[in-house]
């Protein structure tokens, strides 16, 4: 039964078709999809699509891993575990022109970027203009998560290691900007009670000589 198992396997790997849906890329990983980017330099990328949602301060709420699906098929789930996470509802979610078409997923309004309405006001362009530059923001997040955090090449096996290595990817890099900021506050402090030390050490040696000049 095993030995029919993988006799079907090499086959369907050896006449699979590119566009079938059920073509094997990769004998040792199965589940590795190709997915068409549409980009010039880059026009397909073997693996899964990652959802990742972060907030306009970079700290990382939700990251997940899906098969090769419509981006705004994608929304509940990912919005889903980020209020799992981080325990508050988001009134606003900015995303790119892959989920064009959905406008809202429960409570929360889509926002993509496109052309101001005739009807919006210079406060209104103003402030979607500043929205969807903070979202262009999780471009270098991502590629940090890739080159930096092993996002790029997931080396463990399964679906299930594809969601565990986008989670480790997004906890080590919250990781590295709160390790980044306590390294802030601890230069600071030195800086502050040397600072401090210096004071008192003039202050000090201003009282000795208006003693001596006292004498």
């Amino acid at each position: 039964m095993e030995s029919k198992y993988y006799l079907n396997f090499c086959l369907r790997f050896v006449n699979g078709e590119l566009l079938d849906g059920h073509k094997i890329y990769s004998l040792h990983e199965p589940d590795v999809l190709c997915i068409c980017k549409g980009k010039e330099h880059k026009k397909y990328e073997f693996g899964n699509k990652v959802s990742i949602i972060r907030l306009w301060n970079g700290i990382i709420i939700g990251a997940m891993s899906f098969r090769n699906e419509y981006d705004g098929h994608t929304i509940d789930r990912a919005r889903e575990q980020a209020h799992r996470l981080y325990g508050r509802t988001i009134r606003i979610l900015a995303g790119d022109r892959g989920y064009r078409g959905v406008k809202m997923s429960g409570d929360t309004k889509i926002m993509i970027p496109d052309v101001p309405k005739a009807s919006d006001s210079a406060y209104m362009k103003a402030r979607k203009h500043k929205l969807f530059r903070k979202r262009a923001g999780i471009e270098p997040v991502i590629g940090h998560c890739k080159s930096d955090h092993r996002l790029g090449r997931n080396f463990y096996k399964g679906l299930f290691g594809d969601s565990v290595n986008v989670m480790l990817a997004a906890a080590a890099f919250n990781l590295k900007r709160a390790m980044r900021l306590l390294l802030c506050l601890i230069r600071w402090a030195i800086m502050r009670l040397m600072t401090e030390w210096r004071c008192s050490v003039c202050t000090c040696n201003t009282c000795i000589c208006a003693c001596e000049r006292s004498f």
